[in-house]
């Protein structure tokens, strides 16, 4: 069971590692530079992709035939839909056929994950978040991410355009610039109670 685990582990970071590189190839290829955000649609539309908003029940939908389109569910927040799109670029980028997404936040903890959904959950989180951009938003901040705050996490993730969450296990599994214990005390807030925290108190405003 250990070998067979130890085995897996090694599998799927071979598989982080290639959506990586396919994340940094795919911004450069089409001109968009490795420290800042970027605009995922116009992204997807240099790669030749179109996208569209539809009232759909779901996370998204990647079809290849006869025109290469991405569908995200018009009715998921902002940052659920930035990061859905760039799931689905990433299967156009490595030549998956047709998809329909139901993705969760906490994938990155499932051991069963089709390798196709590794590849392009990690081609997702750096194509948002490229490494170098990343670790400048730290240094600029001159925070550690292992001594950072949820509320600083947070605006870093802001500072991108992708949620807390994701941006909380991306440095954890994709980039490995947070620890486990971390993670797990950062994984206790979320953007509500962080805002709570920010106006002391909740309120609808």
């Amino acid at each position: 069971a250990r070998l067979m685990s130890t085995t897996t582990f090694v599998a799927r970071k071979a598989l982080i590692m290639k959506g990586m590189q396919a994340a940094i190839t795919a911004r450069t290829k089409v001109g968009v530079d490795l420290k800042g955000p970027t605009c995922i649609y116009s992204l997807s539309d240099a790669h030749g992709v179109t996208v569209r908003f539809n009232n759909i029940n779901m996370e998204g939908m990647y079809d290849r035939e006869p025109k290469p389109r991405i569908h995200l569910s018009a009715l998921r927040p902002l940052v659920r839909r930035t990061f859905t799109c760039a799931h689905e670029l990433g299967h156009h980028v490595f030549g998956h056929g047709s998809t329909i997404d139901e993705l969760k936040d906490d994938q990155a903890l499932d051991d069963h994950q089709q390798p196709n959904e590794v590849l392009a959950n990690a081609f997702a989180a750096v194509v948002l978040v490229p490494t170098l951009g990343l670790r400048e938003a730290f240094t600029r901040r001159s925070i550690d991410p292992n001594q950072a705050s949820a509320t600083d996490i947070y605006a870093v993730a802001c500072n991108f355009g992708v949620g807390y969450s994701t941006l909380v296990n991306h440095l954890s599994y994709t980039v490995e610039m947070l620890s486990p214990v971390r993670r797990a005390v950062l994984a206790r807030s979320s953007p509500g109670s962080i805002r709570a925290e920010l106006l002391e108190g909740n309120t609808p405003e």
